[in-house]
């Protein structure tokens, strides 16, 4: 699920720009992003183009170098303000903007039309939250070092298609 939500959508389309999808697909990732991540995806690709903006320096949101490794881990470092300037293209998508206002309505929605279906798809559901967390932790945490971002095919097996990211930075 992180995969489609998080890699696909917020990264790749919402942050990068990389790859442009139809509405209703864009949607669906951006839902799917929404329930994996607890943040709109308008906050996170602010965050991720702060990482890139300013790569391991003490500006950097989740660096090594500069938080706290369970910060990074578990993913509760904090972001107090995202300059305008990386999120202003972002408000004229609509699909952006309303999961962004609506993200604690979609978490709700999901987890009673899961409950609904099945209690064991709503546990899916939670389940989904701290893993997709650890995950992306793991990768903020590991593929950086004091030298800056770092390669590693075996970061695959926690945040598929991310393990290049020294060569993602280097873009």
């Amino acid at each position: 699920m992180a995969l489609i939500g998080l890699t696909t959508g917020f990264h790749r389309c919402i942050a990068h720009n990389q790859i442009q999808l139809p509405s209703i697909i864009e949607g669906f990732v951006l839902w799917v992003g929404t329930i994996s991540s607890a943040c709109s995806p308008l906050s996170w690709a602010g965050i991720h183009r702060m990482h890139h903006a300013y790569a391991d320096t003490e500006l950097d949101p989740h660096s090594p170098k500069y938080k706290k490794w369970y910060e990074i881990l578990f993913s509760t470092y904090r972001v107090k303000y995202i300059p305008r300037k990386f999120i202003k293209d972002l408000y004229e998508n609509p699909r952006v903007m309303f999961f962004h206002k609506n993200r604690l309505l979609v978490f709700t929605i999901t987890y009673i039309i899961a409950y609904v279906i099945s209690p064991i798809l709503l546990v899916f559901f939670i389940l989904l939250l701290p893993t997709s967390f650890i995950c992306y932790g793991l990768l903020n945490l590991l593929a950086h070092d004091d030298d800056g971002a770092l390669n590693k095919w075996w970061i695959n097996l926690f945040a598929p298609l991310e393990s290049n990211h020294n060569d993602h930075h280097a873009k």
